[in-house]
């Protein structure tokens, strides 16, 4: 896997700098947009040392997606994996990672649930986001647990100078429904943002029927001048059939989720070239599981974490910039099942960057995380960024990570299907990657990454020769692949996207491929723009997938694809179709738990 992934990358390397040889200046593919969550605080993303990608409000508005895991699981190297139904579970994996691997944060506040180690995407409204990024690999020197495999940071829609309302209304198959509001202004120092969604179906299978609401509010109250107060708040309900796998179909039982949270803030520059944060948030959840409706039995599970952080970034010099702070949370959880637990952790973090000349950023840093019921686990970080051409770099980066068990995965009681571990320890990785982002004249802009991490004491679950699924540390793991992402412009109005990942994901001591990791994954796009029209084809390819440890098991690989289409009536109405599954691909991401075959929905959006 080794040679193949160097061979891949030096003739990619030999591709592209060849062009670069005949002096063709590089196109700007915006490297000077100003990213956030690589470093926890602003920076160029030309000074990036790691992967990154990207999806911005034109991505978001052109296509109509339904959750956050649809733009987020189309990138390459991503997957988004579903239970098939509207209000299953829905999570994202980054570089054969699990889904508890991957940090997940709203405006870089942390909404991964500490009981089960994911984050509900469905629960997140699209409606109100502004852009999406996310890296790849750990990222536990900026962020900790959770991140080993990955950040996915979900930015949402600041307040708009100007008054503005956004009504949008969809309808489509299996009586799926979407409506939503929004309403955002700047009335002097004052900025607000609401946005308030209904969503509601009847399913694709038996007792899959489902329906939520969600509202969200940010507000923002500008001090003075690079000093601002910010407090964001939201509060989702929703209700939903459990219909179980298709193995043990289950036609009584539902789930109703409820949550809410707050985060207020304090924002500024106090003297020349720095910045301090200070917020607090808190995110409430409670599961209510009914079991069943003859008799009437029921579950129920409510977590709490609550969180502080202080941050301080100063440049010295021009080319020399720390940041420095301190983060601290308490998870409690209280469960029917798993019983009343808590955690205190506390992580002092530094961040170092450097710029050598004009085209060389160094960056480096640790953070020491300290659990009350863990040892105490130091994440180093250090990258590399150098730019070859005005808009293009090579990059390189290393780091360690880790990942806390879960309150599920330590304290799970047997139920007949799964149950805890108590004796489980942390997972810890070590990864490096290096890679190039390049871009020409004609528009054209291609991307490749070689990546490699090692993992131990990997926390999998997995079934036993009962059939009983439970977590235990692996001794030793490691996954490796390559990426490749290319942008290639038809015509003024055509371009085309395509995208490939090679991952090799193995238990190194049972030589075995770690479960629902695909080696290959192909991902292509053809979009036009034309006057008032936006229409996008897109299209994945996913490869077999082993559901047990044995490699006895396994998902088929599949192909599907999907058409958007839009046209702006005017400048305050836009209508819009969409066709999921378009061939009807009958497909399991989770074994048991089938996605919908075809469905259209259509509506209007309007913005006054």
């Amino acid at each position: 896997m080794v040679y193949f992934s160097r061979i891949v990358l030096v003739l990619l390397s030999a591709f592209i700098l060849i062009p670069a040889a005949r002096s063709e200046e590089p196109v700007n593919v915006e490297l000077e947009r100003i990213v956030v969550t690589p470093l926890g605080t602003e920076q160029s993303y030309g000074t990036v040392s790691r992967d990154m990608d990207i999806v911005d409000n034109y991505d978001l508005s052109s296509v109509h997606y339904e959750n956050v895991s649809q733009p987020v699981g189309r990138l390459t190297s991503a997957q988004s994996i579903s239970y098939g139904a509207e209000g299953g579970l829905q999570t994202i994996r980054l570089r054969g990672s699990s889904a508890e691997q991957v940090l997940i944060m709203i405006d870089s506040r942390p909404v991964t649930d500490s009981r089960t180690g994911q984050a509900e995407l469905h629960s997140i409204p699209i409606d109100s986001v502004e852009k999406i990024e996310v890296i790849k690999g750990p990222a536990s020197a900026v962020y900790g647990s959770s991140a080993i495999g990955g950040v996915v940071n979900i930015i949402t829609k600041s307040p708009t100078k100007k008054p503005k309302t956004v009504i949008e209304s969809s309808f489509g198959t299996n009586h799926t429904f979407h409506d939503s509001l929004s309403s955002s202004a700047t009335i002097k120092d004052f900025g607000y943002y609401f946005n308030y969604s209904y969503d509601s179906t009847r399913g694709n299978r038996d007792n899959s029927e489902y329906r939520s609401h969600n509202w969200t509010g940010r507000f923002d109250y500008k001090v003075g001048e690079d000093n601002r107060i910010f407090f964001n708040t939201g509060y989702f309900q929703d209700k939903g059939g459990a219909p179980g796998s298709i193995f043990f179909p289950t036609l009584d039982q539902f789930q109703l989720n409820y949550k809410d949270y707050f985060d207020l803030g304090w924002s500024a520059k106090l003297f020349e070239d720095n910045e301090i944060t200070l917020r607090a948030y808190q995110n409430n959840d409670k599961l209510v599981f009914i079991n069943s409706t003859n008799p009437f039995s029921s579950d129920a599970a409510s977590g709490r974490t609550r969180g502080m952080l202080a941050q301080y970034s100063q440049k010295f010099f021009g080319f020399y910039k720390v940041i420095a702070g301190f983060d601290g949370k308490m998870n409690g959880v209280d469960g029917s099942l798993a019983g009343k637990h808590k955690n205190v952790v506390r992580s002092p973090f530094v961040q170092n960057e450097v710029s050598i000349g004009k085209n060389i950023e160094v960056n480096f840093g640790v953070r020491d995380d300290d659990y009350s019921n863990f040892k105490g686990t130091v994440s180093p970080s250090a990258g590399a960024a150098f730019k070859i051409g005005e808009y293009s770099k090579l990059r390189v980066n290393y780091a360690k990570g880790f990942r806390a068990p879960t309150f599920n995965d330590l304290y799970w009681p047997f139920d007949g299907y799964t149950q805890g571990n108590p004796n489980l320890r942390p997972e810890k990785s070590w990864s490096w990657e290096g890679g190039f982002d390049l871009g020409y004249k004609s528009g054209l802009q291609l991307s490749a990454t070689y990546f490699t991490n090692k993992l131990k004491d990997l926390i999998d679950w997995a079934p036993g020769t009962d059939f009983v699924w439970r977590p235990s540390n692996i001794t030793s793991a490691k996954i490796d692949g390559v990426e490749f992402k290319s942008l290639v412009p038809l015509t003024k109005s055509l371009k085309f996207d395509f995208g490939y990942s090679y991952l090799n994901a193995k238990d190194v001591d049972l030589n075995r491929f770690l479960i629902y990791r695909a080696k290959n994954k192909f991902d292509m796009g053809l979009t036009l723009e034309y006057e008032k029209w936006n229409v996008r084809f897109y299209g994945e390819s996913l490869g077999r997938r082993y559901t047990n440890t044995a490699n006895t098991g396994f998902l088929k690989k599949y192909f599907v694809a999907y058409l958007d289409a839009s046209y702006k009536i005017n400048n305050n109405l836009t209508t819009f179709a969409a066709i999921d599954n378009i061939f009807n691909k009958s497909y399991q991401s989770v074994l048991g738990y089938p996605v919908p075959g075809f469905a259209i929905n259509g509506g209007v959006r309007g913005e006054f």
